[in-house]
Parts: C-alpha cells; sequence; structure tokens
C-alpha cells in the first residue's frame, strides 16, 4: 500500500484519485462523484498539492466516514484502510462503482470529471441516467488480447516517461490494474478496451475503429488524393503522427528580420493539437465502423470522429463546459500531459486561432464531429499569397521548380533542373506545390501517366513576382 501511494504522489488528482487533507461532510460529494464513474481512491491526509500533513486514525473517525458514506442516496460501498507513510497516519477510502446509479447526496448529483467533482444540473442528470449502461465501451474487457504477446512495453514505458509517474516497486500488471486499463481474473490479467487503445502493439487487429486517416486533398471536392497516411499505432503514437501530417502539408510563412528568419504556420501548432486532442478523447469509440479521419484541402482543414456532443452537454454549453463521453480515456492523456485543464480546450484553441488572425473555427454536430478551420486564400480561390509549399517565402529550390515549370515539364526535366535522382525525394516537395495551389499536373485524372507535366498555375507565377 505504501508503494501505491508513492506513486499516486507522483501524479496529480485526476479520474480515479482524490487526496483530502480532513475528513469532512464534503466528502459525499466526492463519494456520489466517484459512484457515478467508475470509482475511485481518496486520500485522507494529504493536501491538494500533495503535502502528507497526516490525519489521526481514530473508531470515531472510521464512524464518521462511514455514516458519510451510508447517508448517500443510495448508499455507496466503501472500503477504508490506515496506514502509515513518513511517519504519517493516513486513511485511504476505495470507493466502488454504483451498482445503482445515480448516486446523489443532500448536496445534490455529482459526477467525477478529470481531477474535480462536477455538480450536474436537471438536464445533465436527465441525459446521464438515459446514457447509464451495464458496461461502457473503454472498460469492456478485450478477450481476445493476450500477454505478453500482444503488449507493447515500449509504448508502455512512453506513457510513464510522458506521465512523469515513478513505478517504484510496483510491476507493470500492478500499474495497469491501477490505471484502469486491466483486471485479474484468477491467474490471467484481462486487458480491457482502454488498454487496447493505448497499449497494443497493433490496436486495429482488436478494434478497427482505432485507426485514424490522414488525407490530403488536390481540390475541395475530394477528387484528387495527393497524399494518404493510415494510422495504426497506439493512441498516444496516433495522436503525435496526426499532428506530423497536418504539419508537413500546412505551409508556414517566412519573415525576414534583420538577419533572423521567423517563422509563422498558418495554423498555431497549439491549435491544431487541442483539436486533435479533442477527437481523440472525445469519439465515440462504440462506433466500429468510423474513424478519426484528418482531412486537408485547399480551401479548409478538418478533424472529423465519430459521435457528436456527449450526452448531457447541450449545443449551447459547447466550448464552456466538459463532459467526457470517456473518462478513462480522457485521465489517460491528462496523465500524459496532452491534456492541460478540464473544460478549457476548446476555449483555448479559439484564443490562438484569434491570435494569429486565423478565421474562427466551425463546430458541425451530427453523428460526427466536425472541426473545420478556414485556409487563408488568393483570389484564385487557391491557397496562395505569402502562403506557399514551404513558407511564405519558398526556398530557392521550390523557386527554381515554380520558375521551370512555366513551361509544363515532365518529372525527370524537373529532377534534372534541381539535382536529385531519385522520384521518392522529389515528389513530396512536388505535392507539397500542388497543395499549395502553386504547381498543377496537366493530367490529374491519371497522377502516374507517362504523359504527366507539371505546370506552375497563375497563383505561382504571382507569387513569384512578390
Amino acid at each position: 500500500m505504501a508503494s501505491e501511494f508513492t506513486l499516486a504522489l507522483s501524479a496529480w488528482e485526476g479520474q480515479f484519485l482524490e487526496f483530502k487533507e480532513s475528513v469532512s461532510d464534503s466528502l459525499a460529494r466526492e463519494f456520489v462523484a466517484f459512484a457515478n464513474s467508475t470509482g475511485g481512491r481518496i486520500y485522507v491526509g494529504v493536501t491538494d498539492d500533495r503535502k502528507v500533513k497526516g490525519v489521526a486514525v481514530s473508531n470515531r473517525l472510521l464512524s464518521q466516514v462511514q455514516d458519510i458514506a451510508r447517508h448517500c442516496d443510495p448508499p455507496v460501498a466503501i472500503h477504508m484502510a490506515p496506514f502509515k507513510h513518513g511517519g504519517h497516519e493516513l486513511l485511504l477510502i476505495e470507493v466502488e462503482e454504483g451498482a445503482h446509479k445515480p448516486h446523489g447526496c443532500s448536496s445534490g448529483y455529482f459526477l467525477r470529471t478529470g481531477p474535480s467533482s462536477q455538480k450536474l444540473n436537471r438536464h445533465e442528470l436527465v441525459e446521464f441516467v438515459r446514457s447509464l449502461e451495464p458496461v461502457i465501451f473503454e472498460h469492456q474487457d478485450c478477450p481476445d488480447f493476450r500477454c505478453p504477446e500482444d503488449f507493447n512495453e515500449e509504448a508502455f514505458r512512453t506513457f510513464l516517461r510522458e506521465s512523469g509517474a515513478s513505478p517504484g516497486s510496483l510491476s507493470t500488471e500492478d500499474l495497469l490494474i491501477n490505471m484502469g486499463c486491466a483486471r485479474r481474473q484468477g491467474p490471467r490479467l484481462t486487458i480491457n478496451n482502454t488498454g487496447v487503445l493505448f497499449f497494443a502493439k497493433n490496436p486495429s487487429n482488436f478494434l478497427p475503429q482505432a485507426r485514424v486517416a490522414c488525407v490530403l486533398f488536390q481540390t475541395p471536392e475530394r477528387l484528387h488524393i495527393l497524399d494518404r497516411k493510415d494510422l495504426e499505432g497506439g493512441l498516444l503514437e496516433n495522436l503525435h503522427q496526426a499532428e506530423v501530417f497536418l504539419l508537413k502539408h500546412l505551409p508556414v510563412r517566412y519573415e525576414i528580420r534583420g538577419m533572423d528568419r521567423i517563422e509563422h504556420p498558418e495554423f498555431p501548432a497549439a491549435a491544431l493539437r487541442e483539436g486533435l486532442v479533442n477527437a481523440f478523447a472525445h469519439r465515440d469509440y462504440s462506433v466500429r465502423g468510423g474513424n478519426i479521419s484528418i482531412e486537408i484541402f485547399p480551401d479548409r482543414a478538418a478533424i472529423v470522429n465519430p459521435g457528436g456532443l456527449p450526452a448531457g452537454l447541450p449545443p449551447e454549453d459547447f466550448g464552456r463546459r466538459s463532459i467526457r463521453r470517456n473518462p478513462l480515456i480522457a485521465d489517460l492523456l491528462f496523465r500524459a500531459n496532452k491534456i492541460e485543464r478540464t473544460g478549457t480546450g476548446i476555449g483555448r484553441m479559439r484564443d490562438l486561432l484569434a491570435q494569429a488572425k486565423c478565421a474562427e473555427p466551425v463546430f458541425h454536430f451530427t453523428s460526427f464531429f466536425e472541426l473545420l478551420l478556414a485556409r487563408r486564400l488568393a483570389a484564385g480561390g487557391q491557397v496562395g499569397g505569402k502562403w506557399g509549399a514551404s513558407g511564405g517565402q519558398v526556398s530557392s529550390r521550390d523557386r527554381v521548380i515554380l520558375q521551370f515549370c512555366k513551361t509544363p515539364r515532365f518529372l525527370k526535366e524537373i529532377m534534372s533542373e534541381i539535382s536529385i535522382k531519385k522520384r521518392d525525394h522529389a515528389m513530396p516537395g512536388i505535392k507539397s506545390l500542388i497543395a499549395a495551389g502553386l504547381l498543377a499536373p496537366t493530367v490529374p485524372a491519371k497522377p502516374r501517366s507517362r504523359l504527366q507535366k507539371y505546370a506552375t498555375t497563375p497563383s505561382g507565377i504571382a507569387f513569384l513576382d512578390i
């Protein structure tokens, strides 16, 4: 127990963890919040900033705690265990997930949302009751998963490193159980769907909906694909690779100040990251036929995920309040420092885009959740002006290509002009110029046609004159 407490101290309060300096009637709020979620642990004798002060554990104190749990409606099942740490006496209270939700107390009905217990208003309570299921997707066992054959040890160590957790003497199995990703069934360790999403070698083998599709389109009408990447790694790796794809294909404007070159991305990287984290944290993973999609068009970028707004969150409260569809997944993202604070991501994204003088983000709520980011357009309807493939003042090689292709050229001619011998080394730059609307294929319907040439567009010619 002492080693588990040491691990708990290395992390902030979260979906399953709460620190209390002392016992008071307010403990009832935490009891019903945990019971209405999936259970949790409360350490009494520790301040909110994780300073261990201790508490005098007596029979009277234990009776007081039990009475608080008993007077919840319906009563909340708890287990108490006094222990010592560093010479201080502490009390661990384990709150079981409620078997008869919703649970309430004299202060109302509460739900655990990340590191806080959120009071539900009448509308939210009604929606919460409607959404109750015996076992939600993220906690469902994955019976086909086998440890250690299917377990990605590297992804697990990466998570521990990014979360700053110190495992101490706890085994990997104990850590997975404490994180809510597994449980023991006799001698066997059973991994749930959340554990699969984060720590499987090939999550899509068990959950096909875990794939992420990243697509770069040549036109706004989805007619021609310039680049596509299907991500099939763990959740954190997919999140990282999706960000890489966006930053790779969205241009950067260069500003020269004296001897320095300052880069201005089309969209702030932090804003893109907020959009991606929102999709990964809040998508409806129970929809087996849908995947997260990252789509880049000449006029817009889109991040789309299955599932509209979570139950209990009306459209008018979107961006101001937060209800997590996947509390366990969101908690692990919080621990890995991908989510900063509860319910502030959308507001922070809007602020970042406004500061960068980008258009206001647009959100669509249907059976899918769609984030649309309008790109800067030149008069001709293509991405242009001072926004090029590799920047506002494009690289010297890009300028050579655009100048050379004022007369349509074959790829081999372009490669010879810029002294590149391998096609795979030349095409990324060509595709970026096409995505920026500065270059165009002469046979767009057949990208690999033997007759294919590339020609500088009017926007490209105007760009050269800047």
